[in-house]
């Protein structure tokens, strides 16, 4: 399956240029900090002009390109539910942010949806993934003792084909795309694929850091949805 960042949601669908009596205030719209717990997000809303809303619509996705798949590194891992796959599909695409990037390193932020014009804060509801919107999560790295934020961008929620594509933002120390996908096993189980291309400008980092890090920050989110997806009754 080939991804670019031509099939994220954004530019075409929702330009800038006001459109609606909602859009129209948007310039004018302010992130609460006061709802935004980490220092290393307020720090990156800082130093990425996020204060307002306009700043959120001006960011773009870097994803993995195909025709220059050799450039990128690989991670792939994969994750056992013991649900049926409509049941897990259903499970990866409601749980709040907050319950699905909590754990011992990462931790939510705040969200931005370009479609509703919205941002969802810890506390708030949330009524389901969608394209386009915007996650900024914390990443607490060598036991607390060093805080990065991190963004990446929903492109693609894919139900026929129970996939979802996630790409770093413009600016970040990476650039490429996660794709998570849903198949089930003849047992009747959900086996989750997680399959990530990446690089950046540091060959050190993407092959001695990166690998490891990223797979102790994705195992914590599948054991957030495998716990949220196996505590519910199969789909029938």
């Amino acid at each position: 399956m080939a991804f670019n960042s031509k099939t994220c949601l954004i530019y075409e669908d929702y330009p800038y240029r006001p459109v609606n009596k909602q859009a129209m205030i948007t310039p004018f719209l302010e992130v609460d900090l006061e709802k935004v717990r980490q220092k290393t997000v307020k720090k990156f809303i800082a130093n990425f002009g996020l204060h307002k809303f306009s700043g959120f619509t001006e960011m773009r996705p870097e994803c993995y390109d195909p025709s220059r798949e050799s450039s990128y590194h690989i991670h792939r891992k994969t994750f056992l539910i013991k649900n049926d796959v409509d049941s897990v599909w259903n499970a990866y695409t409601t749980i709040h942010p907050k319950e699905a990037w909590n754990g011992a390193m990462v931790s939510f932020g705040l969200q931005y949806s370009r479609k509703k014009n919205i941002i969802n804060y810890l506390n708030d509801d949330y009524s389901g993934m969608e394209k386009g919107q915007i996650i900024i999560l914390n990443l607490r790295l060598l036991w607390g003792g060093f805080n990065i934020a991190v963004a990446h961008e929903v492109c693609d929620v894919n139900e026929k084909n129970r996939t979802i594509k996630l790409c770093y933002m413009r600016g970040g120390a990476s650039t490429g795309s996660q794709i998570i996908s849903l198949r089930e096993t003849k047992d009747g189980l959900t086996e989750v694929s997680h399959k990530t291309f990446y690089k950046s400008n540091s060959y050190f980092r993407d092959t001695q850091l990166y690998p490891s890090l990223h797979t102790r920050a994705i195992t914590e989110f599948h054991l957030n949805v495998k716990k949220k997806a196996e505590a519910v009754l199969p789909v029938t």
